[in-house]
């Protein structure tokens, strides 16, 4: 089953790519895609899909 949801992940002063990849893996998410949709002064909000069992 592939879920698609918003993740918040906490934003430090500097990020890219690796860093958001690095933050969903700790969750224990794998990625199919990814979008940041949204960034505030705290988080970073990305749209991912992945797939579950």
């Amino acid at each position: 089953m592939i879920i698609s949801e918003i993740i918040k992940i906490s934003k430090p002063n500097n990020f890219d790519n690796l860093y958001i990849e690095n933050a969903l893996e700790n969750l224990g998410i794998v990625p199919i895609r990814w979008a940041i949709v949204e960034i505030n002064n705290e988080n970073i909000s990305v749209s991912v899909s992945y797939e579950t069992n």
